[in-house]
């Protein structure tokens, strides 16, 4: 039952994504942009035909597509054995990982269907700007988050059980 709990984390991710971009593709143009705070943030309808944060996308060949579906797909399996294979009473590791699964899922889904990734938050602070990212990004990062703070937490455990007390 835990497990099914945690798996509407990662449905809930990628619906809320596949939403989000749906508006975007809807309701801009694409480069179009609403400022939401001016100097800060604006939705940006972009579409990444790269990996994140663009890299590679300026690489023109036919294959990339392909091979970045291929090596999504990979990771989305990979993520999901391990969250079948970890213990559900770890509650971080499990939520790190449905974020992650989740936003992975969103933009895996892009990739197959349009050959790219609708990308729309836009974040600058004054003369830094951020590569324009979605809710699917979003989701992996925070998921990101989780699992290095369960692995830092497991280490100091570890750390504390192993380091011998000086008298």
């Amino acid at each position: 039952m835990k497990r099914f709990l945690y798996s509407l984390i990662a449905l809930g991710v990628l619906c809320f994504d596949l939403w989000t971009k749906n508006l975007i593709e809807e309701n801009f143009s694409l480069y179009s942009f609403k400022t939401i705070i001016p100097g800060f943030l604006e939705l940006t309808h972009t579409r990444n035909t790269g990996m994140a944060f663009g890299v590679l996308s300026d690489f023109a060949s036919p294959q990339l597509p392909y091979i970045l579906s291929t090596v999504s797909m990979i990771a989305f399996l990979l993520i999901l054995t391990f969250a079948l294979y970890s213990p559900v009473s770890k509650h971080r590791l499990q939520i790190g990982l449905m974020l992650v699964l989740g936003g992975a899922a969103g933009n895996l889904y892009d990739r197959l269907t349009h050959g790219f990734v609708t990308d729309f938050i836009d974040v600058a602070y004054k003369s830094y700007h951020w590569p324009t990212f979605n809710v699917a990004d979003s989701a992996i990062t925070i998921g990101m988050g989780f699992l290095l703070f369960e692995i830092l937490k497991q280490e100091s455990s570890a750390s504390k059980k192993t380091t011998p007390v000086v008298p």
